[in-house]
């Protein structure tokens, strides 16, 4: 089944379906994981699958140089934000896979300080550390390294401690400075967004190296939608007060009017 998957994609719920893709894996793969939204997310209900707040980072972030103080209210989301697991099982699996392939978290991310985090690399990293999560540590024979950076771009693209950050810089750039020094047999990525493993099998295709590409859709699977005028609140409150405030506090702040 995996031979016929090279250059499509699959979609997968759970964690248990990503590993019925992988059974065949040919030796000297490689296996990158996205983050956000496929390892782990929000705790809070604005960022359900299904809610029209999901993307409300992703259109800040749009919008970033008519925000002023943007960096800061960015990284101090990042820093209060409470998040879980999409699923319980991808520790099992990490560790499963780990032990026989090289296993990297590829995310599309800032490097270096953003706002109020001295370093990006190292907050995700103890991020995803602190729920059970770690990856192959070395990249060649580094466990830090700058893959990739440009005058022209503001963040470079980084590996530190099993987790590649794209910085200013598309997946499929980070992928194509892996092929180039290690040479894999087989590229893996799984991420919730098809864009991202669209441009990636278009990198393995120029090269011909086969890929498998899983669009996983766990998150979906977790229940709850915002309240649309709560999650506007929060929205508001961390735009104005650079504070992030979780369900449960929104919710008592907008019933008392504590902005």
């Amino acid at each position: 089944m995996v031979n016929n998957l090279k250059r499509n994609f699959v979609e997968a719920m759970t964690v248990q379906e990503v590993k019925n893709y992988l059974s065949a894996l040919e030796p000297r793969a490689v296996i990158f994981l996205d983050v956000d939204d496929t390892l782990i997310t929000p705790i809070s209900k604005v960022f359900r699958a299904h809610s029209p707040h999901r993307t409300l980072i992703d259109e800040l972030k749009k919008e970033r140089d008519q925000i002023t103080n943007f960096e800061k209210i960015l990284s101090r989301w990042r820093l209060q934000r409470q998040v879980q697991l999409v699923s319980e099982d991808w520790l099992c699996f990490i560790n499963e896979f780990k032990a026989q392939f090289p296993l990297y978290a590829l995310t599309k991310m800032e490097s270096g300080p953003l706002g109020d985090i001295l370093s990006m690399e190292e907050w995700r990293y103890a991020e995803l550390s602190s729920k059970g999560m770690k990856f192959t540590p070395i990249y060649g024979e580094n466990e830090k390294e700058i893959l990739l950076s440009s005058p022209s771009m503001t963040y470079e693209a980084t590996f530190y401690r099993g987790i590649f950050s794209t910085g200013s810089f598309n997946k499929s750039e980070i992928v194509r400075a892996y092929i180039q020094k290690e040479n894999p047999s087989q590229v893996v990525l799984v991420d919730d967004r098809l864009g991202q493993l669209q441009d990636v099998s278009e990198e393995c295709s120029r090269r011909s190296i086969p890929f498998i590409g899983i669009h996983f859709k766990g998150h979906e699977l977790l229940p709850g939608i915002p309240d649309p005028s709560l999650a506007e609140f929060q929205k508001n409150h961390l735009l104005n007060n650079h504070e992030w405030l979780e369900d449960e506090e929104a919710l008592l702040c907008s019933e008392f009017n504590l902005t």
